[in-house]
C-alpha cells in the first residue's frame, strides 16, 4: 500500500524543511490520505476531480449531461429543448436557477467529457445516482434510436453511477414506451384537429388542394354578413358571423399547412 499524499507531503516538506519538514509533511499527508480514503496513486485523480466538482449540484450535473446527450444525438431539436424546460419545471427551477440550468445545458453541448463529473457526483450523493441516470435516459430516447455516441455516454455514466445492465434496460424500456405513448396521443390529437377543420369546410382531409380552396371560398361567402342579411337570418346569427368566419379561416390554415399548399 502506498499513501500518495503522505509521500507528496514528505517530499514537499523535505524540500522546505529538511528532515523535520519531511516528517511534518508526511504526518499531514497521511492524515489527508486517511480522510480522503486514498490507498493508491490511481485513486488520486478521481479524488481531485471530486474535490473540483464539490460545488456541482444535482441540477448542474443533470443539465450538463442532458446537453451532452442532446448534442450527441446528432442535432439538438425542439423536442430536446422542450424536455429540458419540462425538467426545469419538474425541479421547480425559477429565475436565476432556471437561467443557470440553461447555461449548464448549453455548456454540456460543447462536448466535454463528463465522466469525472458524474463519478464525483455519484460518489458524493449515491442516493441520487439512479435519479440522474433516469433523467438522462429520458433525453436519450427522444430521437427514437440511440446513436453509438449516446450509447457510449450512457454506458460510461451508468457504470460510474453503479447501475447494472438490468436497471439500465428497465429505464430504456420505460422511457421508450412513454415516448411512443406520447407520440401516439399527439398523432391522434393531430388527426382530430384535421377532421374538425375538414368538417367546418365540409370537405375531407384527403381532398385535393383545389377542392379545399373552393370549399373555403364557398364557406366564406355563405357566412358573409351581407349574404346573411340578404337571406333574412336572425340578428343573433348575423352577430356571430365574425366568429364563424374566424373558424373557417383557422380551419383552412390547418388543412393548408398539413397538405403543404399555398
Amino acid at each position: 500500500m502506498l499513501w500518495p499524499v503522505t509521500v507528496l507531503g514528505a517530499v514537499v516538506g523535505g524540500l522546505g524543511g529538511a528532515v523535520p519538514g519531511a516528517v511534518l509533511g508526511a504526518v499531514v499527508g497521511h492524515a489527508l490520505d486517511r480522510h480522503w480514503q486514498l490507498r493508491h496513486w490511481r485513486d488520486l485523480p478521481d479524488r481531485l476531480a471530486q474535490l473540483r466538482s464539490a460545488g456541482n449540484s444535482f441540477e448542474r450535473v443533470l443539465f450538463l449531461c442532458l446537453g451532452r446527450l442532446a448534442k450527441a444525438s446528432g442535432r439538438v431539436t425542439q423536442a430536446h429543448l422542450q424536455l429540458a424546460r419540462d425538467l426545469m419545471q419538474q425541479y421547480r427551477l425559477e429565475g436565476d436557477a432556471r437561467l443557470q440550468a440553461m447555461r449548464d445545458f448549453n455548456e454540456g453541448k460543447q462536448g466535454d467529457d463528463l465522466i469525472k463529473v458524474v463519478r464525483a457526483f455519484c460518489r458524493r450523493e449515491p442516493g441520487r445516482a439512479a435519479e440522474l441516470m433516469d433523467g438522462c435516459w429520458r433525453m436519450a430516447v427522444l430521437p427514437g434510436r440511440l446513436s453509438d455516441e449516446v450509447q457510449g455516454l450512457l454506458a460510461g455514466w451508468s457504470k460510474v453511477a453503479g447501475l447494472g445492465q438490468a436497471e439500465q434496460q428497465r429505464m430504456h424500456q420505460r422511457h421508450q414506451h412513454s415516448r411512443q405513448t406520447r407520440g401516439g396521443r399527439a398523432a391522434v390529437a393531430q388527426e382530430d384537429r384535421l377532421q374538425q377543420a375538414a368538417n367546418i369546410l365540409k370537405v375531407s382531409p384527403a381532398d385535393s388542394p383545389e377542392v379545399i380552396k373552393r370549399a373555403y371560398r364557398r364557406q366564406l361567402s355563405l357566412h358573409h354578413p351581407d349574404k346573411l342579411a340578404a337571406r333574412g337570418v336572425s340578428s343573433a346569427q348575423q352577430s356571430s358571423a365574425g366568429e364563424r368566419i374566424r373558424q373557417i379561416q383557422q380551419a383552412y390554415e390547418t388543412l393548408r399547412r398539413h397538405r403543404g399548399f399555398r
